[in-house]
């Protein structure tokens, strides 16, 4: 992957020193240029976090300082930078740190640092890179390389456990992007095996773990897991806070669980250690003290979450993509075709077997490139449509197909194993807009599961002025979902309906009211399995807006709201909505500032919610916001736990 790091740092240098050169050389001869100016952004940004009640969603305090300057040469060059730095830093699965240099001209652009590209939605789209990045367009060519890093190590789990991961793309193409073109894309990414440390050796004990209550003479069970380890264990315990231990076990199989009868004396600071027979080094030991005791309940402690990580579930991974995207218009762009598809060779674990290939003929320039292993798959994906585009009609065929096996390191998200067949149009009938679709998914595209899921889904709506005050639009989608199963215990059959409607009049423009909004929708689903029956779900939402002027400085706005859910054919709930927003802003805009309250009521369940933001601005140039948010939550639905969340931030921003 060095090589390709190196080279494409030559074309970026390249890229931006040729047409510099060129354009400061226009610029001699251009008088109406302005020369070189700089403009942008730059402040900082400061947030308090504190709540009570339950576990903390943000830290305590967060700071950012940003600075986005442009530079522009002669009116022919732009270079944007983009700087952030933030308390928060590392402490995210990647760097929230950011840096980027953008420079743009006229037939192409660059980038250096941080930045994101969108070559395909199948390929390479939706994450960021940090290294260069180049896009040349002179005439009709399209030519553009990306490289760099996408992800960086970090020991954990399946879940937050990254290996380092080194990306290259690169497109070539004809065409211009908005009228038809060709474009032949590649991609490859790699992680770096050694960036994490490989077949770690370790004991995770689950329970107990902390604020457990063990009561004497009952029989519990000790839980643990090991990672490549053998071998029997000792299980110690600790009556002191980790002081003295006294030995339970001292060869006790590595099975994952051991139990043991709890014997006294009773104590409030007991830790459980267990420590490999093999290598004593490798351990484990309860991460808060529990409660060894008689006359109590027997209670499991809620700290096992904290322990449920593998370090050898995170696999390092490698990918090869290969494809193509492109546009061609008829007719003036009244008939337009696009179309992309990528075929890749994708590794889940590359600590996984070599294929052998001697049988065939692989030419090692391939191999190089892509070695399948064991844990490789090979599929396809292309999406298509065919557009229909008029005046006051159009219409659109699409199909897509993302193989079970289709995987792109280049992306964000992608869901395959999907087939798609959509139809879709829109009209217009004097002052009403017309819209209806059907889309038709399938899964199990090589049979590889029992059954097939299909989706039919409908939708339909109007849009239109009724008068000269009046506007109203009516929609409805309808979802069926099944299988093709014929045993009633596995069968899949749910459908879903929501039908609603808008109004929104306007009073007039120097009443005391302005506006009235008026919303409805009604979803009712059905799930007809077997297993659960009497499924049958009813959710009515009503809303009503005003919007009021009651000055040339302030106004107003206030929406009430009702929720209407009927579950289960015997729960049913209604949910109270109110909002009540104020905004004034001065005459020279040097001052706004809004103030927000909010609650919602379910039973004797609430949760009221308050913020002002405050925007001073002393000169054109500058901006100070101060903004406090204020939450209280009485319990829900779903927990008897309330909680209060206070959250205040102060930012300044400089223009220059």
């Amino acid at each position: 992957m060095r090589k390709y790091f190196i080279f494409f740092l030559l074309i970026v240098f390249l890229a931006l020193a040729i047409p510099l050169q060129a354009q400061i050389n226009v610029s001699k001869n251009d008088s109406s240029h302005s020369g070189v100016t700089i403009s942008g952004e730059l402040g900082a940004y400061g947030e308090l976090y504190s709540i009570s009640g339950q576990e903390k969603r943000r830290p305590s305090s967060t700071g950012r300082i940003f600075f986005r300057p442009v530079l522009n040469l002669f009116g022919l060059l732009q270079i944007p930078f983009d700087f952030l730095i933030s308390t928060e830093g590392s402490s995210a699965r990647q760097s929230i740190n950011q840096f980027g240099l953008n420079p743009k001209w006229g037939w192409g652009s660059a980038h250096i640092g941080d930045f994101n590209e969108d070559y395909s939605q199948l390929i390479l789209n939706g994450i960021k890179i940090r290294g260069g990045g180049v896009n040349l367009t002179p005439g009709i060519f399209r030519l553009s390389a990306a490289a760099g890093f996408t992800q960086r190590s970090v020991p954990g789990g399946a879940q937050d456990g990254s290996f380092k991961r080194f990306l290259f793309a690169a497109k070539l193409g004809i065409g211009k992007e908005n009228n038809s073109f060709f474009d032949l894309i590649f991609l490859k990414a790699k992680d770096d095996i050694n960036s994490l440390e490989q077949g770690i050796k370790s004991i995770t004990l689950f329970n107990p773990n902390g604020n457990d209550v063990l009561i004497i003479g009952n029989l519990y069970t000790i839980r643990w897991s090991t990672s490549s380890l053998g071998g029997d264990l000792k299980i110690e315990l600790s009556r002191d806070n980790g002081k003295t231990f006294e030995t339970i076990e001292t060869n006790a199989p590595n099975i994952g669980f051991y139990n043991w009868t709890v014997n006294g004396p009773a104590t409030f600071q007991a830790l459980l250690r267990i420590t490999s027979n093999a290598d004593s080094t490798i351990k484990d030991i309860s991460d808060f003290t529990f409660t060894i005791g008689t006359g109590a309940e027997p209670k499991t402690g809620n700290y096992s979450k904290n322990k449920l990580i593998n370090p050898n579930a995170v696999t390092p991974q490698e990918n090869l993509v290969v494809g193509t995207k492109g546009r061609i218009n008829f007719y003036k762009n009244k008939l337009t075709l696009t179309f992309e598809g990528g075929v890749s060779a994708y590794t889940r674990d590359l600590r996984a077997k070599a294929l052998n290939l001697d049988s065939i003929s692989v030419p090692s320039i391939a191999t190089n490139i892509f070695l399948p292993r064991t844990s490789s798959n090979f599929d396809y994906a292309v999406i298509s449509h065919l557009k229909l585009n008029f005046t006051s009609f159009n219409a659109q065929i699409g199909y897509k197909r993302i193989g079970p096996g289709y995987n792109s390191l280049g992306l964000g998200y992608l869901q395959n194993d999907k087939s798609e067949l959509s139809i879709m149009t829109g009209f217009r009938v004097q002052k009403f807009s017309v819209s209806l679709s059907y889309i038709n998914q399938t899964d199990n595209l090589l049979k590889q599961k029992l059954f097939t899921t299909s989706r039919n889904i409908y939708t339909a709506s109007i849009n239109g002025a009724v008068t000269k005050f009046w506007t109203l639009g009516i929609f409805t989608n309808i979802l069926n979902m099944g299988n093709d199963s014929n045993n009633d215990t596995s069968r899949i059959d749910f459908g879903n309906t929501v039908i609603g409607t808008s109004q929104n009049f306007i009073i007039g423009q120097k009443s005391f009211l302005r506006t009235i909004t008026f919303n409805y929708t009604n979803q009712s689903s059905v799930n007809n399995s077997l297993l659960i029956k009497n499924n049958n779900n009813s959710i009515s939402t009503i809303n009503l807006g005003l919007n009021f002027i009651l000055s040339s400085k302030i106004n107003a706005a206030l929406n009430g709201g009702l929720i209407h859910s009927e579950m289960l054919d015997t729960i049913s709930t209604n949910t109270q909505n109110y909002a009540l927003s104020f905004n004034y802003r001065s005459p020279q805009n040097h001052i706004s500032a809004g103030l927000n309250l909010s609650a919602s009521i379910l039973e004797a369940h609430s949760a009221i919610r308050s913020s002002v933001n405050t925007k001073y601005s002393p000169t054109k140039s500058e901006d100070f916001v101060l903004t406090i948010s204020y939450l209280n939550s009485n319990g829900s639905a779903f927990s008897s736990s309330s909680f209060s969340e206070f959250i205040t931030s102060l930012s300044y921003t400089h223009h220059f």
